[in-house]
């Protein structure tokens, strides 16, 4: 399909609902607010300057203070990021996010004198949080006070912290939007003409196409502009790597991956868990991709083959004989709300509601960056989605994946602003778990000559989530340790992706075809704020699994008890709210049955592929 044919139908999000723009008064009494607000969060935490334990009116009164201050500040800079990220080239929404980050300084004060005048020892807070005490304020707050505790011990004086969140916006935050603002407008020459050029979002997109030589040209070409601008890149990668070192260490964590572990809300030892269970798994993956080698016809599968579409099975694909492979926008609303509402009708009606009121932007171009994400607009309690719509199946599942975390965030609308501040390892649950519900739907629908290819865009989008995010955690566990001694050159950060994707593919994928700039890729390595943000998409992926096998076994109960755990994601946790579903996942084992389950479907994927019987 090209590009004409899947942009007439694709959407942009209307954000008026929100704001109508940044004339609009609303927002201007907004932002007028927030000074106010910030201000009043900070009269409430110096009230606890000196006060005895047994005072906690203050530290009711700060809570709601930081809750009200945090939940507009969010509301407004997720509205200035939006038109950033659709537009890179925005200079006024860009001088927003700045004056926004610049206001947020006093909320940041507030914080750090909050911590600082906290005082409540690990049995007080047990017993201030009772769920006993007959509905107390703090009854739910436990999660939150023991973190706040917590942080306490890492925090640094108050002058040092407020130098630390100055600094970020000339620092660490301009590295970060570097990579954005150049990869968003990242672009090579494709045909004879200079004017005929495609963007990287474009060319990544062409890793669907059925043609091998379009996708190899496609995947030289991407080479080719990430190696134009790997100098820059570099040096932004340095700029985020070194200041987390740096602070990571005056603050006194251990390492990047303790403070990892606390940010996704999970203990040392079930990541430890998790990724022993991945390593483990490797073997039934290089399976899978060497029998996709062979449905293809080839001897070993290059780096640009691994999106590849089966021959002749052309269902999912990016193209398909009689136009059967198309997915327009349209046709993918309809298969998600379909699937949604059959697993919940609350959840179903959600989904259309969502397409209905124009929350997504679905139409790729210039200038907006690639990928995708969910934001969500705390005071207007409702979200909003970015993608990059290509009309084959990914999509669908990518559009799926969003929906989920907007759900996550619609669910958890009327709690408090903190209990709706959940980590990432359970946030990826929700949205992995809308995938499953929407690849499983593909694959129990599918006819019997159709089977086969459901199965390969499953196991192909859950490869991307074990083998190569577990590439993505050993490139930047190497990169922590390397950056110690000093920066590190543009041909050194390809190296180490090399390595890294040499140890997750093995022997699986062509090496010569390891894509060397998946460092310059993915965004998520310059967030200054949050480091290894690849593995809780694996712990997503797996548990959201788990989480699905439940409701095959309990239909009518379980999507209540999953809104349930959605509702608990805020106020407990990765090891306690597991355990409300009976799961343990300190266990290496638990991770392990889900990969199991995986496991099982490679196996019918390769039988079938085999035999050539494709029938159920």
């Amino acid at each position: 399909m090209n590009n004409s044919d899947i942009k007439t139908d694709l959407p942009r999000w209307d954000l008026t609902a929100i704001y109508r723009g940044f004339d609009d008064s609303s927002y201007k009494n907004d932002k007028k607010r927030l000074a106010d607000s910030f201000q009043e969060a900070l009269d409430a935490v110096k009230k606890g300057e000196g006060a005895s334990d047994n005072d906690t009116q203050w530290l009711k009164d700060a809570v709601k203070k930081l809750e009200e201050a945090g939940s507009l500040y969010e509301n407004l800079y997720s509205f200035c990021y939006a038109l950033y990220s659709v537009n890179t080239a925005d200079s006024t929404a860009l001088k927003e996010l700045n004056s926004l980050e610049k206001e947020k300084l006093n909320l940041y004060r507030a914080k750090t004198l909050f911590r600082k005048n906290f005082s409540l020892s690990v049995s007080e807070i047990e017993k201030l949080a009772a769920v006993n005490t007959g509905g107390s304020f703090f009854s739910g707050y436990r999660l939150f006070l023991s973190e706040t505790a917590e942080l306490k011990k890492h925090q640094l004086t108050e002058e040092m912290e407020d130098l630390v969140e100055e600094m970020l916006q000339p620092g660490a935050n301009s590295w970060s939007r570097l990579q954005e603002a150049v990869s968003s407008d990242l672009s090579v020459k494709w045909g004879r003409s200079a004017k005929e050029r495609k963007t990287v979002t474009e060319l990544r997109a062409l890793a669907f196409n059925s043609d091998r030589e379009t996708r190899k040209k496609a995947f030289k070409k991407e080479i080719e502009a990430w190696r134009s601008v790997e100098i820059p890149l570099s040096f932004a990668l340095n700029g985020v790597k070194g200041f987390n070192i740096i602070l990571n260490r005056r603050k006194g964590w251990k390492s990047a991956i303790e403070k990892s572990a606390f940010q996704a809300r999970i203990s040392v030892n079930t990541l430890k868990a998790l990724i022993g269970a991945m390593e483990k798994s490797l073997p039934s993956f290089h399976k899978y991709l060497n029998q996709k080698a062979s449905l293809l016809g080839l001897e070993k599968l290059a780096f640009y083959d691994i999106f590849a579409p089966l021959p002749d099975r052309a269902l999912l694909s990016d193209e398909g004989a009689a136009g059967k492979g198309r997915w327009p926008f349209e046709k993918g609303r309809k298969f998600i709300t379909d699937t949604f509402t059959g697993f919940s009708s609350e959840m179903g009606a959600f989904a259309e509601n969502a397409f209905e009121k124009k929350w997504i932007d679905a139409l790729p171009r210039t200038g907006k960056v690639g990928g995708a994400y969910c934001i969500s607009f705390p005071s207007a309690r409702m979200s909003r989605i970015l993608c990059n719509y290509s009309g084959n199946f990914s999509s669908v599942s990518t559009v799926a994946h969003e929906l989920g975390h907007a759900w996550h965030a619609e669910v958890l609308k009327n709690d408090s602003y903190i209990h709706q501040d959940y980590p990432m390892t359970l946030a990826e649950t929700a949205s992995i778990f809308s995938e499953i519900l929407v690849f499983d739907t593909a694959i129990k629908n599918a006819p019997p000559e159709d089977r086969l290819p459901v199965m390969e865009i499953f196991l192909q989008e859950i490869t991307q989530v074990i083998v190569d995010i577990l590439s993505r955690f050993y490139f930047e566990k190497s990169v922590f340790k390397k950056r110690e001694e000093g920066e590190l050159s543009a041909d050194e950060y390809s190296a180490l992706m090399k390595d890294a994707q040499k140890k997750t593919y093995g022997k699986s994928i062509e090496r010569r075809s390891c894509h060397q700039y998946m460092w310059a890729v993915k965004g998520h390595y310059y967030i200054p704020s949050l480091s290894f943000y690849n593995y809780p998409y694996a712990f997503g992926q797996l548990f959201g699994i788990a989480l699905y096998r439940k409701y095959l076994s309990d239909r009518l109960n379980f999507p209540a008890q999953y809104k349930e755990i959605l509702k608990m994601s805020g106020k407990a946790g990765a090891e306690e709210t597991a355990s409300k579903a009976g799961f343990n996942i300190e266990n290496e084992a638990f991770w392990l049955d889900s990969l199991d389950y995986i496991r099982e479907i490679i196996d019918e994927f390769s039988n079938q592929a085999q035999t050539g019987d494709t029938g159920k």
